[in-house]
């Protein structure tokens, strides 16, 4: 049930309704929110996806009608957090609201889009771009909040992109370091969680309007500079997951009246059965008319959360005042370019132990290795050709170490790929499947099929990946990543 300040939140919003639409309102507001889920279309086929998981965990689904990936789970349901699906990356629980903003952008226009996502922590939406770009291109993640970057980069690790860097800089200078440089701009900005439905941890509060007043500038500040770093003819959505229009339309407002023959709100990619315009009017205040064509998801239309998003468009260029970017070259970072015939030496250890094809997926994402020590690393072309200087706190995708017994594949290149890794796979029994996914080594298994030092992929009689393992004398040493193992 919602509580008083609940209340106190909602009655904010009792003159931007109809009396019947108020109670609609107030009645979704005190169920409870139904889970999310999105799946990773870099790693299954979301049709597959719907015909296996609902059978295998008792799931009754729902589609999220604005995303074709996601599923809100109603009834009786179990931790969505606890499946082996999910700590292997095959899906995001997220709530449906949240998967609206990446929805909203064109795809189709660019091969190799350059994207900046400007607040990217947790990394939700970053792994939904992914998605849609099918990991090609290039997406810079960045967030300012130092905290938060541990959860963006162990994110896109479980979700296997190759095609990110991640960045630790307040959102507001990319604008000023790379103006007129991205293809597409996503700015799920700070703001006050004002969704009116939300989950136990992320109740709603009322704020004073001091707060309010610094959120709106800051908003308008990192939604200036987004539409600066954006080129011409190019899109940037902006989202916040609060339905207070001084954090929406008030500051899409201020865009349109700073830009008024460059940006323009347009309607959004994705089709919206029942209709959720932007508000017009917040009693006090008229905003433009574009902004009509913003989408506001008050919690009853769709049984969501309540957010906001816009779909703005950038018709000509700007004038920016630029300023120089950090520099530092990966030489100095300890990342140094293979030769050809390094690679061609690491393509043939797969292709041998596993009959995976490694150069297939360099060539179809652009994508170039490189070496810190003996860790090889998978670097988007585009980083390379655009933005090679700018430090990062990781880049592409870790795909492997060099030893002595040959190339050891990272987990998240095998979990990626897991259907094309078609050797040196080791089927385990239901016992033993609890035993390895608890971290424990297995012994009196594999002797004689493998040779000592091989590294083997794990499965499951579903033929799950379950993770790495090594073979060696009397045992096979399990190699999940600590973060994965429950």
């Amino acid at each position: 049930m919602i509580d008083d300040d609940g209340l106190s939140v909602l009655e904010r919003y009792r003159g931007f309704l109809s009396a019947a639409e108020m109670a609609r309102l107030v009645e979704a507001v005190q169920r409870p929110l139904s889970p999310a889920l999105r799946v990773n279309t870099l790693k299954i086929d979301v049709d597959q996806a719907r015909r296996l998981w609902p059978e295998w965990y008792g799931w009754q689904m729902r589609p999220v009608p604005f995303c074709a990936a996601g599923w809100q789970v109603v009834g009786q349901h179990p931790d969505l957090g606890l499946t082996l699906e999910h700590k292997m990356g095959f899906y995001y629980v997220q709530d449906a609201a949240s998967m609206l903003p990446v929805e909203l952008f064109h795809f189709d226009a660019v091969s190799q889009p350059l994207v900046l996502d400007m607040a990217a922590s947790p990394g939700g939406k970053t792994t939904h771009l992914a998605c849609k770009l099918k990991d090609r291109g290039l997406i810079v993640a960045n967030d300012v909040n130092t905290g938060r970057i541990a959860a963006l980069r162990s994110n896109l690790q479980r979700w296997g992109t190759m095609a990110t860097v991640i960045t630790h800089y307040p959102g507001e200078r990319l604008g000023e370091w790379f103006p007129e440089c991205f293809d597409k701009v996503l700015l799920d900005a700070p703001c006050s969680g004002e969704g009116l439905r939300t989950a136990e941890r992320r109740k709603s509060r009322p704020l004073s309007e001091k707060r309010r007043r610094m959120l709106h500038h800051l908003q308008v500040r990192l939604l200036t500079r987004a539409f600066q770093a954006l080129k011409p003819g190019g899109e940037v959505v902006y989202a916040t997951c609060s339905l207070d229009p001084d954090e929406n339309e008030a500051v899409l407002d201020a865009l349109l009246k700073r830009y008024p023959q460059q940006a323009t709100l347009e309607a959004p990619a994705c089709a919206l059965a029942v209709p959720a315009p932007g508000l017009s009017s917040d009693g006090a205040r008229e905003f433009h008319p574009e902004i009509r064509r913003a989408v506001r998801l008050w919690p009853h239309l769709y049984d969501t959360a309540g957010f906001c998003a816009a779909l703005i468009r950038k018709r000509d260029s700007v004038p920016v005042q630029t300023g120089s970017p950090p520099s530092r070259p990966l030489t100095q970072a300890g990342l140094e370019a293979m030769s050809r015939q390094e690679v061609t030496g690491i393509l043939d250890d797969l292709r041998q132990a596993f009959g995976f094809d490694l150069g297939l997926v360099l060539d179809a994402r652009a994508l170039t290795l490189w070496m810190r020590g003996q860790s090889v690393h998978a670097i988007p072309e585009l980083f390379l050709s655009r933005l090679a200087d700018l430090p990062c706190v990781a880049m592409g995708m870790l795909v492997g170490q060099r030893s002595q017994d040959g190339f050891i594949p990272s987990h998240e290149l095998v979990a990626r790929f897991d259907a094309q890794f078609t050797r040196g796979r080791l089927r385990l029994s239901d016992e033993q499947v609890k035993l390895w996914l608890a971290g424990r080594d297995l012994r009196g298994l594999g002797a004689g099929r493998f040779p000592l030092g091989a590294v083997v992929v794990m499965e499951d009689d579903k033929r799950r990946f379950l993770g790495r393992g090594k073979i060696q004398r009397g045992r096979i040493r399990n190699l999940l990543p600590r973060r994965l193992i429950y």
